[in-house]
C-alpha cells in the first residue's frame, strides 16, 4: 500500500512540473509578443524618422538653392548698379549738341505760339472794335452801344482763356495716348486751324470767326502749356534738364514781344494789318509742323507707356513707326 501511495505522489509531482512550464510558457509567448509588437512600433517610428530625415534633407536643399539664386541676384544688382552709376557718369558728361538744340528750339516754338497769341490782341484793340461795330452796323442798320462792343471785345479776349483751360486738363490724356511729340504734331493742327480762322475773319465780314478762332488758338496753346515742358524735361540730360526747363519761359516772353513789336500802329496795328497780325499765329504752328517730325519722341513715354525698352535706349526717330512696321 505504501508503494502505490508514493507512486501517486511522483504523479502528482510530475504532474505540477507540467503546469508550471505551460504557465511559464504562455507567460514568454505573452512577453514575446509584446516584445514583437515594440519591436513593430520601433521600426514605424525609425521609418518615419526617416522619412522626416528626407524632408528635412528636401528643405535644406531648397535652402541652399534659394541661397544660392539669391547671391545670383546680389551678383546682378551690384552690376546693375555699377552699370547704372557708369551711364549716370555718361549723362553728366553730355552737354548740348546740335541736334538736342534743334529738338528744343523745335518743341519750344508751341510755347513761343502761347506768348504770341496772349498778347496778340492787346494792341490792335481799336482796331477790333471798329471792325465790330462795322458788321453789326451792316447787319443790323444801327450803331453798336460802346458797353455792348466792351463786351464782344471781352468775349474775344477772355475765350482764349477758357479754351487754355480746356487744353490743358486734355494735355495728360494726350500725352499719354499720341505720345509727347505725337501730340504736339498732332495740336499743330488746331494751331493752323485757329490762326486761319482769326485771319480770314475781315475777309468773311464776322466777328464770330474771331471769336471761334481765339477759342481753338486757346485749345491749343493750353496743350502746348502741358506737352512742351514735359517733352522738353524728358528728352534733356540729367545735367541740363534744370537750366532747359527756363526756355519754356524765355519763348513765352519772347513771342509777348513780337506781338507787342508787330502790333504797333508803324507795322500792322492798323485797320488792314490787325487780320494779318492775328494770322501770323499760323507761322510757329507750320514751322514746328516741319521741324519736329525728325525730333525723337520721349524716352519716358516709350518705356513706360508703351514698354518699348529697346527704342527707348537706342533713341530711335521713327521707333512708333517701326515698331508699327
Amino acid at each position: 500500500m505504501s508503494m502505490n501511495l508514493s507512486a501517486k505522489l511522483d504523479e502528482l509531482q510530475r504532474g505540477d512540473r507540467h503546469l508550471e512550464t505551460t504557465v511559464a510558457l504562455c507567460e514568454i509567448r505573452t512577453q514575446l509578443q509584446e516584445l514583437t509588437k515594440s519591436v513593430e512600433s520601433c521600426q514605424s517610428e525609425v521609418s518615419e524618422v526617416k522619412r522626416d530625415m528626407v524632408a528635412i534633407k528636401h528643405e535644406l536643399d531648397t535652402v541652399q538653392q534659394v541661397k544660392e539664386e539669391i547671391e545670383e541676384l546680389r551678383e546682378y544688382v551690384d552690376r546693375l548698379e555699377e552699370h547704372t552709376h557708369r551711364r549716370k557718369l555718361r549723362l553728366l558728361e553730355q552737354g548740348l549738341t546740335f541736334f538736342l538744340t534743334y529738338s528744343i528750339f523745335s518743341a519750344v516754338l508751341g510755347m513761343l505760339q502761347f506768348g504770341y497769341n496772349t498778347g496778340v490782341i492787346n494792341a490792335p484793340e481799336k482796331n477790333i472794335e471798329n471792325f465790330m461795330k462795322d458788321v453789326y452796323k451792316d447787319r443790323y442798320g444801327e450803331d453798336i452801344s460802346e458797353e455792348f462792343i466792351q463786351q464782344l471785345y471781352s468775349v474775344a479776349v477772355s475765350i482764349f482763356a477758357i479754351g487754355g483751360m480746356l487744353g490743358g486738363f486734355s494735355g495728360g490724356w494726350m500725352a499719354n495716348r499720341f505720345g509727347r511729340k505725337g501730340g504736339l504734331l498732332l495740336n499743330n493742327v488746331l494751331g493752323i486751324s485757329g490762326a486761319c480762322l482769326m485771319g480770314f475773319t475781315k475777309v468773311s465780314h464776322s466777328y464770330e470767326m474771331l471769336f471761334l478762332g481765339r477759342f481753338i488758338i486757346g485749345v491749343n496753346c493750353g496743350l502746348n502749356t502741358s506737352l512742351v515742358p514735359m517733352y522738353i524735361s524728358e528728352i534733356a540730360p540729367l545735367n541740363l534738364r534744370g537750366g532747359l526747363g527756363t526756355v519754356n519761359q524765355l519763348a513765352v516772353t519772347i513771342g509777348l514781344l513780337l506781338s507787342q513789336v508787330l502790333g504797333i500802329e508803324q507795322i500792322l496795328g492798323t485797320n488792314d494789318g490787325w487780320p494779318v497780325l492775328l494770322g501770323l499765329a499760323i507761322c510757329p504752328a507750320i514751322l514746328q509742323l516741319m521741324l519736329l517730325p525728325v525730333c525723337p519722341e520721349s524716352p519716358r513715354y516709350l518705356l513706360i507707356t508703351k514698354q518699348w525698352e529697346e527704342e527707348a535706349r537706342s533713341g530711335k526717330f521713327f521707333s512708333w513707326y517701326n515698331k508699327k512696321k
